[in-house]
């Protein structure tokens, strides 16, 4: 309602003041006709100190009301621009290299209303990883904005041409691995140059990262599992690494060993982040290119999980009860090209002891060319589970349960 100050207040050129001199009235001086600037000054003073009181009375303090969105900026990557307690999905540009490849990267922000951290959920750096995917496709319709502290980066699909080309670990257009391909090259190839992006405009905007993959499309994984880096990245980023993974929620976290000397050295995505003082997950969830709610939701609910942890959302994170704690794992790798057969009697989750035949490589005529067994006693975590395979395969990985 618009309140029209001439119904309450007397019009300027009617107001007077009465003024005394010497302990006698010399009367009403007009505000703008009398002669005497002392007048004059004091009745300006009192017109003042009357307008502001009204004014302290009849309009609303509003600042409180209107909430810390007001006072936090935008938030700002690349061409994209978010206000407080608002989302936005659009494209980060790839741009043509000496390749000629144009791609992007379809991402979702949530600026939160009230300030907190920003956290980073990367889904696709492997195109045939769905779960991820999937998940993250879901994910923001669970979200309000306006409930939300911090800021949340949602990268739907960091490897575009690999999703559209369903390729296994490798992109179609120059057959590298973007989870080996840290910290890019902004003049390199589109692989390259998608790393590149992510290192360079996404890592440095984020306070937390979280890399999602699953079991490849040839990959049999279960159980489904966090792993941090417990020797990158200094004390602080191993003890906030080590939070994100148990907050998450999955009853098994994985601790990578290692650490390394220079963020070129750090061809991993999680690697590269925590390289550069980012405090930064792996989560395994899913297989084989399976589209499965035991595998998705999961990742759903740990992400919740993980802003629940950051306050990032109300509510307290559902913690594991007794998470086992992997340090150390066991590898196979295959020593020829061919067709691998798994053995009908394993699967991926079981416990196996050292010596459990896993299944045979076989020549493309059916010849048996190498038995792969167990190198060591642990939970089967990753096993391959389609046919082909080539010389220098990982098809086994053992985690080692401390005795």
């Amino acid at each position: 309602m618009k309140t029209d100050l001439n119904t309450i207040l007397p019009k300027a050129s009617s107001l007077s003041l009465d003024v005394k001199k010497g302990g006698h009235n010399i009367g009403c001086a007009p505000l703008f006709g009398g002669r005497l600037s002392l007048r004059k000054t004091v009745c300006v003073l009192s017109m003042l100190f009357i307008v502001c009181w009204f004014f302290a009375l009849v309009t609303p303090v509003t600042f409180a009301q209107s909430g810390a969105a007001e006072l936090r900026k935008p938030f700002r990557l690349m061409q994209l621009e978010v206000p407080a307690g608002e989302r936005i999905s659009g494209k980060l540009p790839i741009k043509g290299g000496s390749d000629g490849v144009e791609t992007f990267i379809p991402v979702t922000i949530f600026h939160g209303r009230e300030p907190g951290p920003a956290l980073s959920l990367i889904a696709g750096i492997h195109g045939s990883e769905y779960s991820p995917i999937i998940s993250m496709q879901r994910l923001p319709e669970l979200l309000d904005p306006q409930a939300m502290a911090g800021t949340l980066i949602i990268v739907h699909i960091a490897n575009l041409p690999a999703f559209q080309g369903r390729t296994v670990y490798f992109g179609p257009d120059d057959l590298k691995n973007l989870n080996r391909s840290f910290p890019g090259n902004a003049d390199g190839t589109v692989t390259e140059r998608i790393a590149y992006t992510l290192s360079e405009e996404i890592m440095p905007q984020s306070d937390f990262l979280i890399d999602i993959h699953s079991g490849d499309g040839n990959e049999s994984l279960r159980p489904s599992y966090t792993a941090y880096y417990a020797e990158a990245g200094g004390a602080e980023v191993v003890a906030q690494s080590r939070r994100l993974a148990i907050a998450f929620g999955l009853e098994t976290i994985v601790e990578f060993a290692g650490s390394y000397s220079s963020i070129d050295d750090a061809i991993y995505t999680s690697a590269q982040s925590v390289s550069r003082g980012i405090p930064s997950i792996d989560v395994e969830s899913g297989e084989l290119g399976i589209i499965d709610e035991v595998f998705i939701d999961p990742i759903t609910d740990g992400a919740l999980n993980v802003l629940r942890e950051l306050d990032m959302l109300a509510g307290e994170p559902a913690l594991p009860a007794n998470p086992l704690f992997i340090s150390d794992r066991a590898r196979i790798y295959s020593e020829y090209e061919g067709v691998w057969h798994q053995d009908d009697l394993v699967k991926t989750g079981d416990y196996v002891t050292e010596g459990t035949e896993l299944g045979v490589i076989t020549d493309y005529f059916g010849k048996e060319l190498q038995t792969v067994v167990a190198p060591a006693s642990g939970i089967l975590l990753i096993l391959f589970g389609t046919p082909p395979v080539n010389e220098g395969d990982n098809l086994v990985v053992i985690g080692k349960v401390a005795q």
